[in-house]
């Protein structure tokens, strides 16, 4: 939510996230809020538009503060598994083990069961 106060140009930003059920208040100036913006258009089908819209509702917040949250999630998420991959990679190639040897590896842990 912003509240923008056109005397100073100055802006309450309220943040509140979810996961830790903790809310951050923080002045900043209007011009850098609204500059740092860029507006996307973006076609959702309508069942997934009504439950953004439900959830949004749900945690008082706009669709556009819900789908930034959840992009920003999505790419924190990805960093973390190219992060983990990147090291396997390290440490496969550190022992000297190759693509065959995990796949063999499973097909014997896999025969056990």
């Amino acid at each position: 939510m912003l509240i923008a106060s056109k005397e100073s140009r100055r802006s309450i930003v309220y943040i509140f996230d979810a996961n830790i059920q903790t809310l951050y208040i923080e002045f900043v100036n209007t011009k850098d809020v609204f500059m740092s913006l860029a507006t996307v258009n973006i076609s959702f089908n309508k069942e997934l538009l009504k439950q953004i819209d439900r959830v949004a509702k749900e945690e008082v917040r706009t669709r556009s503060e819900l789908i930034r949250e959840a992009s920003r999630m999505y790419l924190e998420r990805k960093k973390k598994w190219e992060n983990l991959f990147s090291y396997g990679k390290k440490i496969a190639l550190e022992n000297g083990i190759s693509q065959k040897d995990i796949f063999d590896e499973i097909k014997v842990q896999r025969r056990k069961k």
